[in-house]
């Protein structure tokens, strides 16, 4: 049997995933990496982007929002402020958050700098969870 990594991802609604995997291709602010069994422990930020899990030959997705990673040769554990499967996406909804952050960003002008990086983290998410969701249509 090939070795497997133990994989966890926490938010704030708890334990979303535990399960132990082949492969995670995580979004980190430095590009994306990918975490195999005996990997180089290692502690890096996420980036808002597309979480990738490869086991038994499937890979599965899910969007991420900003968080960390703790990496150690047997274990992988993720803890982000938002997690979503594919099932769990609203595209309707999310392309709309989207129209309405970009049209909020193009008014910038009159909102703080927090309001503005709010906004920016917030679309990061969005786009992430769009690209899950359109990931999986036929071309």
């Amino acid at each position: 049997m090939a070795a497997k990594i133990q994989f966890e991802i926490v938010s704030p609604a708890g334990v979303s995933t535990a399960a132990q995997v082949d492969q995670v291709v995580i979004p980190t602010t430095t590009g994306e990496i990918g975490v195999l069994p005996q990997h180089e422990p290692l502690m890096t930020m996420l980036e808002p982007g597309e979480l990738a899990v490869i086991n038994d030959g499937k890979t599965t997705y899910a969007a991420v929002g900003e968080g960390f990673a703790q990496i150690t040769p047997g274990r992988i554990s993720i803890l982000t402020d938002m997690v979503a499967r594919e099932s769990e996406i609203d595209e309707d909804a999310v392309a709309k958050a989207i129209e309405r952050a970009q049209t909020a960003l193009a008014n910038a002008a009159n909102m703080s700098d927090e309001e503005a990086a709010g906004l920016e983290a917030g679309l990061k998410r969005n786009l992430a969870m769009l690209g899950v969701k359109r990931r999986r249509r036929p071309v």
